[in-house]
This record gives C-alpha cells, structure tokens and sequence, in this order.
C-alpha cells in the first residue's frame, strides 16, 4: 500500500499528516519527516486518522520522535489513531508516554499557550 506523509504549518504547530502503512519500509520517510519538524523547535502534531497499519517499526520511529522532542523541549502529541492503531499502542504502553487525542482540537488546545511555530 501507498505511503505519504505531508508537512502543514499552522498558528501554534507543524501539523504532520500521515497516510497508509508505516512499517519497515516507510518508516525513513516517516521519521525524518518528524525529525525535520522537531528540529524546528514548532510543536508537532501528527495526524494519523488515514494510518491504516503501524507495526513495530513505526511505533519505535514514534518512540525515537518523543524521545528528540523531549531532549529539545519540543511539544508532540498524536490525534485520531484508527482504532487497529490505538489498540496497539495501547497493548504497547507507547500512549502512556506519547500524549493522544481524539481530535486535533484537542490536541491543539493542550499545547502550552507560549507554543509557537
């Protein structure tokens, strides 16, 4: 399946939208597309609503992107998992640490108000 990842600048954040499969495969892409944004400094907020498939190697990329972001004191969160996707994030632990929200509203409003892009 088709993978693509697409970069949205908004008021308060990088908005990082994601579509397909992230697996062994897209998970460079996907990675450094995260990288990119964190590197910044903008908040990041990744989209995952058309995510129709997230093994292992996507989850660690996750794990790898909150892991810089909070070395560099950079706001991430995630918003609409498909519910395949949540369930193994949650069997996984990762949305312990990785904040998730069902909408990007949500996901927006809970940035810290001196967030800027």
């Amino acid at each position: 399946m088709d993978f693509d990842v697409h970069l949205m600048h908004h008021d308060r954040c990088t908005l990082v939208r994601v579509q397909g499969e992230i697996d062994v495969v897209s998970r460079p892409r996907f990675e450094h597309a995260m990288f990119e944004v964190i590197d910044t400094g903008s908040p990041m907020i990744v989209d995952m609503r058309q995510v129709t498939f997230c093994d292992s190697t996507g989850l660690n990329a996750i794990v790898a992107a909150n892991r810089r972001a909070a070395e560099r004191g950079v706001p991430i969160a995630l918003v609409a998992l498909p519910p395949r996707v949540r369930r193994v994030f949650r069997i996984t632990g990762v949305d312990k640490f990785v904040p998730t929200y069902e909408t990007l509203r949500e996901a927006i409003g809970a940035l810290p108000s001196t967030a800027t892009s």
